[in-house]
């Protein structure tokens, strides 16, 4: 252990690049750990892409930053000088790799090195995707030699991992974020007035968009500055893709115009991560209704701002898993389109599956919709037909997901103190 019997964590995570969802699982990780180990807690690490950017979020200066990049899949060199006594895995996406392997790869290299110096390995609250042979081997491999605890946030998830080969026991939970402390209603309100929005008025309408298009990313060393994600990994292009892109936007604006027109409503245009800005704009730029439009960029919103505004909407239109989770406490419904299987888990145990469109198809990243525009007006009329319903069967729902995710705790404690302070007494 470190200095005094204190326990030395390092935190794997996709951050540092305003993801909304990922700095709230980020957040809730870290309330856990200050909880639970009390004063046994020595050092956090956060593993980020960006510094700055990370300090929005985290702005205790007693928790420090590691930038590391996906240079680092290439050259591990800070892979191997990240010397601690627990490595934990708070990014839930890792386990997917349609977007790209990468991060897959970055975590399991980690986790060989944490394992081989003697530290602590645990998968905290993650989820589990369609893997391509190669990453399924090397999943099985990495969690069942190098990984001590394994905690999944939904049954299909399990179900996925364990076709893969993985033996290790594997606990389902449910997502952290899903114990994110909610603002205060006075926060909430001066939110609203920053944005522009009076939900007691006239009703507001979340669309949450991203670029689905752009995948996978590669790692090369020279390409366009526009494509560049983070040196040396860029975003890969088609021809095809250029021009589904340039119809999801085309279809969702056409949506939004609909929804203003349809509820007299005030649409609110939420990036819940940086990238997600260029389709966020783009559907923006060419709605007819700008002046009941409201941009709400991951770049100038913080998680309790993002919260705010999730809580004020009569419904959303998502493909953002994080924006299901944080708006699951107000019951808000929703419809989601999406690349895989994350949004999937969740309509699945809220039995919704009737307001899922599965939108992109692997591994072309082709769209399996023909006329996304005509699905999302059916889907938001039954949608407003059944509103109470389903307003009730989402709160319902959370209380099952908070249920589990309070799980994470004691399975973690029943770990760290039965099987990992044993082995590494002060």
């Amino acid at each position: 252990m470190g200095a005094g019997g204190k326990v030395v964590v390092n935190l794997f995570g996709y951050n540092g690049v305003n993801n909304t969802g990922s700095e709230a699982k980020l957040t809730t990780t870290i309330i856990d750990l200050k909880e639970m180990l009390g004063d046994r807690l020595g050092k956090m690490r956060v593993l980020t892409q960006n510094i700055a950017n990370q300090r929005r979020y985290v702005p205790d200066p007693n928790i420090d930053m590691i930038e590391i990049t996906p240079a680092s899949a290439i050259i591990p060199w800070k892979l191997l000088q990240m010397k601690a006594d627990l490595l934990l895995l708070s990014e839930g996406s890792t386990f997917i790799d349609h977007f790209s392997p990468v991060f897959l790869w970055m975590f399991c290299g980690a986790a060989m090195f944490a394992h081989l110096r003697g530290e602590g390995v645990v998968s905290y609250s993650n989820d589990c995707g369609h893997l391509k042979p190669l990453s399924q081997k090397i999943l099985k491999n990495t969690l069942n030699k190098y990984v001590d605890l394994v905690m999944l946030r939904n049954p299909d998830a399990v179900a996925r991992m364990k076709e893969y080969g993985v033996t290790k026991p594997i606990s389902l939970v449910a997502d952290g974020a899903y114990l994110y402390p909610t603002p205060s209603r006075e926060y909430i309100e001066k939110v609203w007035k920053r944005v522009g929005i009076d939900p007691k008025s006239r009703p507001v309408i979340g669309l949450c968009p991203k670029e689905f298009f752009w995948w996978p990313i590669k790692i090369k060393f020279v390409g366009k500055k526009e494509d560049l994600y983070n040196w040396p990994a860029y975003h890969n292009w088609t021809k095809q893709g250029r021009a589904s892109s340039r119809k999801y936007v085309e279809e969702t604006a056409k949506y939004a115009d609909w929804c203003v027109e349809k509820f007299g409503a005030d649409v609110c245009l939420i990036s819940m991560e940086h990238m997600d800005l260029p389709p966020t704009k783009a559907i923006y730029d060419l709605m007819k209704h700008k002046d009941r439009a409201r941009l709400v960029p991951s770049d100038d919103y913080v998680v309790d701002d993002i919260v705010a505004v999730l809580s004020a909407l009569k419904f959303q239109a998502t493909t953002r898993y994080h924006s299901t989770v944080l708006a699951s406490p107000f019951g808000i419904p929703m419809i989601s389109i999406s690349s895989d299987t994350r949004c999937e888990a969740v309509f699945h145990e809220l039995d919704m599956m009737d307001y899922f469109i599965d939108y992109v198809k692997h591994p072309e990243h082709t769209p399996k919709v023909e006329n996304h525009y005509q699905q999302l007006v059916e889907m938001t009329e039954k949608l407003a037909a059944n509103e109470d319903k389903l307003k009730n069967r989402i709160l319902a729902g959370h209380q099952v997901f908070v249920e589990r995710a309070k799980k994470i705790r004691p399975l973690f404690m029943n770990w760290f103190e039965k099987e990992y302070l044993p082995k590494h007494p002060a």
